[in-house]
């Protein structure tokens, strides 16, 4: 159910009850049975043709004002809703932190409609992929807080073909903090042995790895911290991935933008459509698949070109 224009300006200043949820459009539930229906697995294995996807991250809905309100997101997300409709990509995926409030905190629901609500205005034939962040299922993630996310967004971690690339998304605060739920990420990381094992025989042009969490911000070495994946459980993955000839690795949580190699495996880290912590504006990543090489650049959200040009036609038609 949308809500009107009154109704958004009272929940966006909202300190004392959150509203009740919203029903869950099913655009924000594809992601199911560690796939998303959007796209046919059949169809989407071919190479077709150069086309381009938009990377955000960090809505993070409530953040500027410690979840009085969220008023500043509301404003910044229709900004970044317009140039999606606009620039017509072939899917939206945002990495995480949709709101700031954790499912188990106040306010959290009235955060997920907003979500809900201004994230339906982007054209129903554009694909919209959530990933979870640590505010979406917790820093220690637990199964409730994950069904919690499930529930509203849908699966945590699934794969998906778009044009002969090979998506795959992760739950990455699972990575970051296994304690809570270390069931998940054992059965998280068979799933992945698998999808990486399917992948030698479908051959893709790029696979791609999504989640919420870099790796690490610029070197693969470099010591643990708050915006990185523990050694730990970082060294052997990363190794697994660059066997795998994984492309590039697409996250968020930095609140700003990072890079960094893997051997030949890029890890980008992209800043927020929400609150910014340094030097760059809220905005968002376009990225251009090509046969053989993707290319990216961040964007501030009043910087945004007019078009996109494909290698192949120089037209996004």
């Amino acid at each position: 159910m949308l809500i009107s224009v009154a109704t958004m300006a009272i929940m966006a200043n909202a300190t004392v009850a959150d509203e009740p949820a919203s029903e869950v459009n099913t655009r924000f539930t594809l992601a199911a049975n560690r796939t998303f229906k959007a796209f046919d697995p059949q169809q989407e294995q071919t190479w077709q043709r150069p086309f381009f996807f938009m990377q955000l991250a960090d809505t993070q809905y409530g953040m500027f004002t410690g979840n009085k309100g969220f008023e500043q997101e509301v404003a910044l997300v229709q900004q970044a809703v317009k140039h999606i409709n606009r620039l017509r990509p072939r899917f939206v995926i945002v990495c995480g932190d949709l709101t700031n409030a954790t499912p188990n905190q106040p306010h959290y629901q009235s955060q997920v409609s907003q979500f809900h609500h201004d994230f339906s205005k982007v054209d129903a034939e554009i694909p919209l992929v959530c990933v979870c962040g640590n505010h979406d299922v917790g820093n220690r993630p637990t199964q409730e807080s994950i069904a919690s996310y499930q529930g509203n967004f849908g699966d945590d971690y699934f794969s998906f073909w778009v044009g002969g690339v090979y998506n795959i998304v992760l739950n990455s605060s699972v990575l970051k903090d296994p304690s809570g739920a270390a069931e998940v990420l054992t059965a998280q990381q068979a799933w992945l042995d698998q999808q990486l094992q399917d992948a030698k025989t479908t051959k893709p042009k790029h696979i791609l790895l999504f989640q919420h969490h870099p790796f690490f911000l610029e070197q693969e070495e470099e010591p643990d911290q708050y915006f990185n994946i523990p050694l730990e459980r970082r060294t052997p993955l990363l190794q697994q991935l660059k066997q795998a000839d994984v492309r590039a690795v697409f996250a968020g949580h930095y609140h700003r933008n990072a890079y960094g190699r893997a051997g030949a495996m890029e890890m980008i880290t992209t800043g927020p459509v929400g609150r910014p912590l340094g030097k760059d504006s809220s905005g968002f990543r376009i990225v251009i698949v090509d046969e053989t090489k993707i290319q990216h650049q961040y964007w501030a959200m009043d910087d945004v070109p007019e078009k996109i040009n494909l290698p192949a036609d120089q037209s996004n038609d």
